[in-house]
């Protein structure tokens, strides 16, 4: 946390005129509280998304900004302020009044004002208070990279992924035309989300694959991840990538990506999953639970590990699936030990009515 500088009007070393000092201490606290509203607001927006990370910056931004003026003159400050002879109130442009991108425009717009109103007052610290310049120029740099993580942060849909239960993953082996109406008949009955996952299929079929996938469904019901591979993702805009624990990691996986796209790992240890939360992942895989039909594993952690992952998953409200040979005749299991959310293949996919194996399994999730 910044340290506030003892910076006060009678140690300024600059002798003001005396009009010029009462429209620079106008300033000043017309952007002190621009500055205290815009991250209050942040730090509001990031606390109901549960992004702790940003949530504790920025109320530390704060609590810095507050410790440097609490040097300043409030007294001549708070008389200093005249709302009815300010010209800006009124001036207002339609953008102004505008939100209609959600809470991720309203993040957009505070930080801005932010950064705005703490190179205010940095400059006019510089004028009248030069000892707390030097303090609100390193607090503008901060708010750079604060704001640069959490409002990339915002673009990507957590909302969604906590929202779902049932996640499917696919293969590319029916032809494109059968592969599309099964993907959008899942879809209607209910799959949350679909991963498309074939490492059989060169790229750029792949990327056909994922596209006809994306067309397939509503993405209100249904977003499209795929695995692996962060070049198909990218270039098919799709909602995301799974990656494993020997794929490229989530950071350089996102240097590849769109800001919007989320970012998924498989865990199978208590310490893959804390690493996981430290590194952001946006959702887990926690498994392999159960032997599979589409995937060999050495050893099963089982619902074992389940169980052991809980108090985590309710302390970084991370969205996790437990994944691995799940179905409907041990999904109770899954169920039992506080999991809502799996991850499944052949369950579904070579149902022989994958619709009703889709809505069996999401009604026994809910």
């Amino acid at each position: 946390m910044t340290q506030p500088p003892v910076d006060t009007i009678e140690n300024s070393s600059v002798t003001a005129p005396h009009g010029d000092q009462k429209d620079s201490l106008r300033m000043l606290d017309a952007n002190l509280n621009r500055a205290n509203e815009a991250v209050r607001t942040l730090e509001d927006i990031a606390r109901f998304r549960d992004l702790a990370t940003a949530q504790i910056g920025y109320k530390n931004l704060r609590h810095s900004l507050q410790a440097i003026a609490q040097n300043w003159p409030n007294p001549e400050l708070w008389a200093s302020r005249h709302t009815a002879s300010d010209v800006g109130t009124d001036q207002k442009t339609d953008s102004e009044l505008v939100r209609s991108g959600g809470l991720s425009d309203i993040a957009i717009a505070a930080a801005n004002r932010l950064q705005q109103s703490l190179r205010c007052l940095e400059e006019v610290a510089k004028y009248l208070f030069p000892e707390s310049a030097r303090a609100i120029e390193k607090l503008r740099y901060e708010s750079y990279d604060l704001n640069a993580t959490s409002l990339l942060s915002l673009q990507r849909d957590i909302e969604f992924l906590r929202q779902a239960k049932l996640y499917l993953l696919v293969d590319c082996q029916l032809p494109l035309h059968a592969f599309s109406e099964r993907v959008a008949d899942i879809s209607r009955a209910g799959v949350d989300l679909i991963q498309i996952r074939d490492k059989k299929k060169e790229a750029l079929e792949l990327l056909t694959y994922v596209e006809a996938a994306n067309t397939a469904v509503d993405s209100k019901q249904t977003r499209i991840i795929v695995n692996d591979r962060a070049d198909i993702a990218r270039l098919s805009g799709c909602f995301g990538l799974h990656v494993g624990q020997f794929d490229l990691t989530i950071g350089q996986s996102r240097l590849l990506l769109r800001p919007e796209s989320v970012v998924g790992l498989s865990t199978h240890t208590m310490e893959q999953v804390r690493a996981a939360i430290a590194l952001g992942a946006d959702y887990m895989g926690c498994g392999p639970t159960f032997p599979s039909s589409t995937k060999l594993f050495a050893s099963f952690p089982g619902v074992s590990f389940l169980k052991q992952v809980q108090p985590l998953l309710k302390e970084s409200n991370i969205p996790a699936f437990a994944i691995g040979g799940i179905h409907a005749g041990n999904i109770r299991e899954i169920v039992q030990t506080g999991f809502h959310r799996v991850a499944v293949s052949s369950a579904i996919w070579n149902a022989e009515k994958p619709t009703e194996a889709s809505k069996q399994l999401k009604a026994a999730l809910s």
